[in-house]
């Protein structure tokens, strides 16, 4: 399969269309995404997560939205001082390891100079001690992993832990997101995949709340035409109804429909053509 690389319109396909602005220059909005309900109940599982200490893993694929909806939902929870939201900063996601995510919290919630442990023992002490302490003054402590498909085994059963490591009272909650989820075929795959499929992962399958955004292939219309609009241009004056018809089937993520749209405005371009027809759509 090609890597799904964001396509560009170039200025002349611009002006061979009567557009102002490429529909798709920018995808990092969440309202230029999420035209459905999805946002606020992936919010809403998000803020349960951390108030009731849970353990959520939100998957979707390539270019569906994950990180950009991460992003709202997150600047959302930052400015409500009862969560603590706490994003230990490594990029090199497979090099984490579990005595990294316990500095993380230290780091995230000690006083500055604070003094940190030498022994892991007490380092652990201590990153339990100040949950413990944040839970008592009524904030929610919630532990974020973006790009979760690339974390190891090991780390995935050393999050379990940590969230088990209260006995009686959790004191974290955690929130993951990643590639993956259920092909059209129904078979999972990327990070859900992992979890549902590793046998070493039994634990921590057993306690997660796994949540999928899907692949969003019956909101794509819908998402076309708003693409469009925010340029001032109705999608009905650059494609044939057919032709959105088939994009809108095909694309099954916000990525994928751009760039399939933009192919195929590329393809009615290069043949002159001012509309762009089913065939070029099944080209794109």
């Amino acid at each position: 399969m090609p890597n799904k690389t964001r396509e560009v319109l170039e200025p002349e396909h611009l002006r061979h269309f009567g557009l102002k602005d490429d529909p798709f220059f920018d995808l990092g909005d969440h309202k230029k995404i999420w035209l459905d309900d999805r946002l606020s109940r992936i919010a809403h599982l998000c803020k349960l997560a951390a108030r009731h200490q849970g353990m959520l893993v939100m998957t979707g694929d390539f270019g569906a939205g994950k990180s950009t909806i991460l992003r709202y939902v997150l600047r959302e929870m930052i400015g409500d001082r009862r969560y603590h939201v706490i994003m230990p900063d490594r990029l090199n996601r497979k090099a984490l390891t579990g005595d990294m995510l316990t500095l993380g919290i230290i780091d995230a919630m000690c006083s500055p100079g604070t003094s940190v442990p030498n022994s892991t023992i007490r380092r652990d002490k201590l990153a339990k001690s100040l949950l413990t302490q944040a839970m008592a003054r009524g904030e929610y402590p919630l532990l974020v992993l973006d790009e979760a498909h690339d974390l190891t085994v090991k780390l995935l059963i050393a999050l379990k832990r940590l969230w088990d490591s209260g006995l009686i009272f959790r004191h974290i909650g955690i929130v993951l997101t990643g590639a993956g989820g259920i092909d059209p075929k129904g078979r999972p795959w990327g990070l859900r995949w992992e979890i549902e499929g590793n046998p070493d992962l039994k634990e921590f399958a057993e306690r997660v709340r796994l949540v999928d955004l899907g692949r969003l292939a019956d909101a794509m219309p819908q998402y076309l035409a708003w693409r469009f609009s925010a340029v001032g241009t109705p999608a009905e004056k650059v494609f044939e109804p057919k032709a959105l018809k088939i994009i809108g089937e095909r694309g099954q993520t916000p990525q994928l429909t751009g760039n399939l749209a933009i192919r195929a405005m590329q393809e009615a371009y290069c043949d002159g053509a001012l509309k762009v027809s089913a065939d070029h759509a099944l080209n794109a």
